[in-house]
């Protein structure tokens, strides 16, 4: 099959674990990403055009237009049996209909972040797509509610390439120094939980976007992404994970896959559909207040084969059945 793959761009990304098995699966497989062509510009008019429509609009005359007139040009030249959108933020209706219609391609979208979005950009774009995925299956109801009848549910994964124990000799003699980290942007919820945790003299190692403003200390670091945040992970006796607060009565994020798959004890706050994905208690440890993020934290750091077991037995469960390779299978599987 020739796919043409529809992102921002390929950084350790949903885009990125898409098209590599894609490839792996053995189809043909073309990306156009829209971030180079928008230079410096491309964060602040994905942010801003996701939030408002009138913002897209008018984001939709000066840089979008073009961008669309160039998705056409590719897809004209590359002629695909489908046309996969991940996020579909920069991609038009009129660009999808356009292809449906004038090159007879299947279309679909991918679209992680639900149930944020939903109203200020989602219900605009989706209705155009043959089939849309969603990785909140509680947002199914949402899409059916505007005209989308072909909707599936497909969560997070992890990319076993990528997400795994460190095996070298350097990895290992590093494993373990820190005692809990956190990866993710900065949020007054996750700030408030990390301050809890370090008045009860419990150092975390947080890296992520905006943290600097926010926190100042050795502690603070930037963002990582793919190997480099793997490194961090396996480096971890715990890796730390708070949910943004609107996504925790929906869905399961990103991390909560790419942390188990590294093989390091998962806490946790516990989402909508969690307990659907792991075993609580055996393979990953949840909190749902400040007090019982307290006391698991110290109860684990202290018990280090209880600790690691519950890591192994998560890895393996991620493996068997939460890859990107079972993923893009079943969205394929979907759509024929």
């Amino acid at each position: 099959m020739r796919v043409l793959l529809l992102g921002s761009h390929m950084n350790y990304n949903l885009e990125h674990y898409v098209y590599m098995n894609l490839v792996k699966l053995g189809h043909e497989v073309k990306f156009y990403g829209y971030k180079e062509k928008l230079s410096r510009l491309a964060n602040p008019i994905r942010m801003a055009a996701t939030r408002s429509k009138p913002i897209r609009d008018l984001a939709n005359l000066f840089w979008l237009s073009k961008i669309n007139d160039e998705i056409k040009r590719v897809a004209e030249a590359f002629h695909p049996d489908l046309v996969l959108s991940i996020k579909g933020e920069a991609v038009k209706p009129k660009t999808i209909e356009w292809i449906k219609d004038e090159l007879g391609a299947k279309t679909a979208l991918w679209y992680p972040d639900d149930p944020r979005f939903f109203n200020s950009l989602v219900r605009y774009i989706a209705p155009s797509y043959d089939h849309v995925f969603t990785a909140s299956e509680k947002a199914i109801g949402m899409y059916k509610k505007i005209g989308c009848d072909k909707v599936h549910f497909l969560p997070f994964a992890c990319e076993p390439t990528v997400h795994k124990k460190s095996s070298s000799s350097d990895e290992r003699s590093t494993l373990n120094n820190l005692d809990v980290v956190f990866v993710g942007t900065y949020t007054q919820r996750r700030s408030k939980l990390i301050k809890a945790l370090e008045r009860a003299r419990i150092k975390v190692e947080v890296y992520g976007p905006y943290w600097k403003y926010f926190k100042r200390g050795s502690n603070v670091h930037g963002s990582v992404y793919g190997p480099e945040m793997v490194k961090v992970f396996n480096s971890a006796k715990i890796v730390l994970n708070i949910h943004v607060e609107d996504d925790l009565p929906y869905k399961v994020n990103m991390r909560v896959f790419e942390a188990t798959g590294c093989g390091t004890l998962l806490l946790t706050d516990e989402p909508y559909g969690l307990e659907k994905h792991f075993n609580i208690g055996s393979e990953i440890v949840v909190y749902n207040s400040e007090s019982e993020l307290i006391r698991a934290t110290k109860h684990y750091l202290n018990n280090n084969e209880e600790r690691e077991d519950i890591g192994s037995r998560a890895q393996s469960r991620a493996y068997k059945e939460h890859t990107y390779e079972e993923r893009v299978k079943s969205l394929l599987g979907v759509i024929g």
